[in-house]
Order: C-alpha cells, then sequence, then structure tokens
C-alpha cells in the first residue's frame, strides 16, 4: 500500500460515478444550507457519502472515511441519546480497522481493493439470518440497559447494519441487501430524531443517500464478480 493510496483509489471510476458522488455531495450540502444547525454533522455526512461511494467501488480507502465518519456521527448520536446510533457507530470504529487490515492482507497487488467477490448462496444465507437474529437479541438487551426510547426499531437497525459490515469486510456482495435494509430503518430513525429529539436533517438526508448507493453498490460489485 503505498502513501497515495487513497489519490490512488478516487482514480478509474465510470464517469457516471463520480456524477453519482458529486450529486450526493450537494445533496448533503443543500441539506445542510437549509439546516445549518452542526458543521461537525457535515463533515459526518460527506466523510460518510465518500465512504459508502468508495465502498460500491470496492476501494479499500473507504475504512479511513468511514472511521472519521464515525466518530462523528456516534459522538451526536450520544448527544442527540439516539443510543442504536451510538452502538452501531462504535462497531463501526473497530471494524472499519479490522477491515482495512483485512483487505489489505487478502489483495494480491497490496492495494487492498476488492477483486475476489462473494456471493452468499443457499445454507449461507440461513447462517447470515442467524447472526442477524443473534446481533439484534444482543442489542436489544445492550439498548434495554440506557433505556433507549424506541429499543425494537434501534436493535433491529443496529444488528442488520452490523451484518452488512461483516459481510463487507469478507467482501460479500450480498452485504449490499443488509445495507439497504439498514439504511431503511435508520431513515426511519433520523427523521424521528430531527422531528422529536433536536436532531439533524443532514443525517437523515445522508442515510437517502445511503439507500440509493446500496443499489448501485449491489449492481456494481456484481460487475467486479463477473469482470474477475
Amino acid at each position: 500500500m503505498g502513501s497515495n493510496f487513497i489519490i490512488n483509489d478516487f482514480k478509474g471510476w465510470q464517469r457516471k460515478s463520480y456524477l453519482f458522488l458529486l450529486a450526493m455531495v450537494l445533496v448533503q450540502l443543500t441539506a445542510f444550507l437549509f439546516n445549518p444547525s452542526s458543521w461537525i454533522t457535515l463533515v459526518g455526512g460527506l466523510s460518510g457519502i465518500i465512504c459508502v461511494n468508495l465502498i460500491a467501488q470496492g476501494k479499500a480507502s473507504n475504512y479511513i472515511f468511514g472511521f472519521i465518519s464515525a466518530l462523528i456521527i456516534g459522538y451526536f448520536g450520544l448527544k442527540t441519546k439516539v443510543y442504536a446510533e451510538v452502538l452501531l457507530q462504535t462497531f463501526y470504529i473497530i471494524m472499519d480497522i479490522t477491515g482495512l487490515f483485512a483487505w489489505l492482507k487478502a489483495s494480491e497487488d497490496g492495494t487492498g481493493n476488492v477483486t475476489d467477490v462473494k456471493v452468499l448462496k443457499g445454507i449461507q444465507w440461513l447462517y447470515a439470518g442467524l447472526i442477524w437474529l443473534g446481533i439484534g437479541i444482543l442489542a436489544y438487551y445492550l439498548l434495554g440497559f440506557v433505556n433507549d426510547a424506541q429499543q425494537t426499531l434501534d436493535a433491529v437497525t443496529f444488528s442488520v447494519s452490523a451484518t452488512g459490515m461483516l459481510l463487507m469486510i469478507k467482501r460479500y456482495q450480498s452485504q449490499f441487501v443488509f445495507w439497504l435494509l439498514g439504511n431503511l430503518f435508520s431513515i426511519v430513525l433520523w427523521f424521528r430524531a430531527g422531528t422529536h429529539a433536536g436532531g439533524d436533517y443532514a443525517l437523515f438526508v445522508m442515510y437517502c443517500m445511503y439507500t440509493f448507493n446500496s443499489i448501485y453498490g449491489m449492481i456494481h460489485w456484481l460487475k467486479l464478480k463477473k469482470n474477475n
């Protein structure tokens, strides 16, 4: 891995991919202009947008931007008492470090970029579902200790996104099914936080953009698998 590997990870994309990233950034900036509540959530949102676009491209530097985003959003989740987000972002911080080294180790050229895409098949979906269920039960009881206001929704949101993260580290294209579900749950979570708990709609918009990116990533990783 060279010192300029982050810059290299932004090279060689299709034109539509650059336009998609630009569109997501502009939407995030527009949301901030209409509701300029916090610069720190704007930075977190932009870092997250860059992260998910890098994930869709199969680039290892996604973990660096994801780490930055997780620190900021986790802090804001604590501030607004969205405890599921605190739990999720703490998990992301740990997994971003783990995932970066796992991808670097797995790549033949040292870039960490994804080439050996895998897909869940048959009984593997059952195993993934059981992991989702197990994480969800654990999250439900952990959130109960902090008297979480929407314990069930938050536990489901955490568990589905955590499962997606674990599949991503193992380079499974099927991760995007879980990311899509997790993003939809997070849209509901942050809309409620913005409406009732003094939350920030910039994060609501961010998760809307993540939803579109999950669909794109699902398609692009299938192309990566086909090409390799």
